[in-house]
């Protein structure tokens, strides 16, 4: 009973405190917003969700951004994070990882690894600059000799890549597996990840977050083993 009391004391701190504002990359900014009203819905903590590029919302927390938690699309962005004046030591910590997949939807055939050795004309990908799954595809391409084979479109992130292809502008790309499955999308295969650094999409705690500890709740509530099965459900590993 004491114990039942306690967690409605805490789930009632929750309700009256500010929103956590959360960083996310592009790719996973959909698998979140289910999440956070999973959340909401049990402790009554609202998450407030701005996603971009995980370079662009780098970028911005490096420039003062207000977010309390960066839920980058790569671990490097993320270990910079931890080590910068911005983050917070010792929170990094990994919440998914992404899994990249070759698309073309109006292939005539089953879409497999020689639909790509033997694609013609421009193929779009995310910046590999910007975008852990642009810097994937470009991974692929190279170790496959074909890097210099294609001319590229590249989208600021991974959900710009995927609207090029939808949009039909543009053919066939490299996209996230979990944007396919969020649109029931079809011809396509799965990367292997052996031809890519394997994508671990890695949060940190911020310095500026308004209350760490309803934060590191939330990143406990991520992190659990049923979200944790939940998130593979959304196409990652």
């Amino acid at each position: 009973m004491m114990r039942f009391f306690a967690l409605l004391l805490l789930v009632s701190s929750f309700s009256l405190q500010a929103s956590i504002k959360v960083a996310v990359a592009s790719n996973f900014k959909t698998t979140l917003i289910e999440i956070a009203e999973n959340y909401k819905q049990q402790t009554g903590q609202k998450i407030l969700i701005s996603s971009a590029s995980t370079g662009i919302l780098y970028n911005q927390i490096q420039h003062g951004a207000p977010f309390d938690l960066f839920l980058s699309a790569d671990s490097e962005r993320a270990i910079l994070m931890e080590l910068s004046a911005k983050g917070v030591a010792g929170s990094r910590f990994t919440y998914a990882q992404g899994v990249l997949a070759f698309w073309a939807p109006d292939s005539p055939n089953m879409v497999k690894p020689d639909t790509l050795q033997n694609f013609k004309g421009a193929i779009a990908i995310a910046n590999p600059k910007l975008a852990p799954y642009g810097l994937a595809a470009q991974q692929v391409l190279q170790s496959l000799n074909l890097w210099e084979h294609f001319n590229y479109v590249q989208g600021a992130n991974i959900s710009q890549a995927y609207q090029f292809i939808d949009s039909g502008n543009i053919k066939a790309g490299f996209v996230a597996h979990s944007l396919l499955l969020e649109n029931n999308a079809r011809n396509f295969f799965l990367i292997p990840s052996a031809y890519h650094q394997p994508i671990l999409q890695q949060g940190v705690l911020l310095q500026k977050a308004a209350d760490t500890q309803a934060v590191q709740h939330f990143i406990n509530y991520l992190t659990s083993d049923p979200v944790q099965a939940l998130i593979r459900t959304k196409g990652y590993m």
